[in-house]
């Protein structure tokens, strides 16, 4: 560290000299002065994966809140598995929070993985999601409970995963570590 502060206390006065033989020179830039990346800046898939993921510090948070610098929904990990599962920017549109969106805590599920709800303010029971993923970001699943004009009776989502057609199971999309896994919708 005293080192660091040294070749900086030399290097300064050298600056200060150079800028004063050119002075069309353009001032030399500090690292303060630098630009701030901003967390929401989106990314590819690629760059989604440098680097290990670690999606376990939102267990126990809302949805909403944010964790080194992301809300969950914008974790770039995040972004590209629910893209990779749905891949349908129209079907994707509705998993999001907007300024009057519900939302519970982040549970752990079977298996280890993460759950995130969401559904639409005042109209949760007739429109709701989930996404399950795995702490590292792999595995997604996405749930989307459209209602509609549907009879109660007969509720069912769409679950979407990667490079696989929806499959509807039975029910609304599951909100807690209880409701997971769905159950198959039983022919009868």
């Amino acid at each position: 560290m005293k080192f660091v502060a040294a070749a900086l206390a030399t290097l300064l006065p050298l600056s200060a000299c150079a800028e004063a033989e050119n002075p069309n020179a353009e001032p030399a830039k500090t690292a303060a002065s630098e630009p701030k990346i901003s967390p929401s800046i989106p990314i590819s898939v690629k760059e989604a994966r440098r680097g290990p993921v670690d999606l376990t510090p939102y267990v126990g948070k809302y949805p909403f809140d944010v964790v080194n610098g992301h809300r969950f929904l914008d974790h770039p990990a995040v972004k590209a598995a629910i893209a990779a599962a749905v891949p349908d920017a129209k079907t994707r549109a509705g998993i999001a929070f907007a300024d009057r969106s519900l939302g519970v805590p982040i549970v752990r599920v079977a298996g280890g993985r993460i759950l995130i709800w969401g559904g639409e303010w005042r109209a949760e029971d007739r429109y709701n999601w989930a996404v399950v993923i795995a702490p590292d970001g792999s595995k997604p699943e996405v749930c989307i409970y459209d209602a509609g004009d549907y009879d109660a009776d007969l509720q069912s989502s769409s679950w979407f995963t990667p490079g696989q057609p929806a499959v509807m199971k039975q029910g609304t999309c599951p909100s807690t570590a209880e409701d997971y896994p769905p159950a198959d919708i039983a022919a009868g």
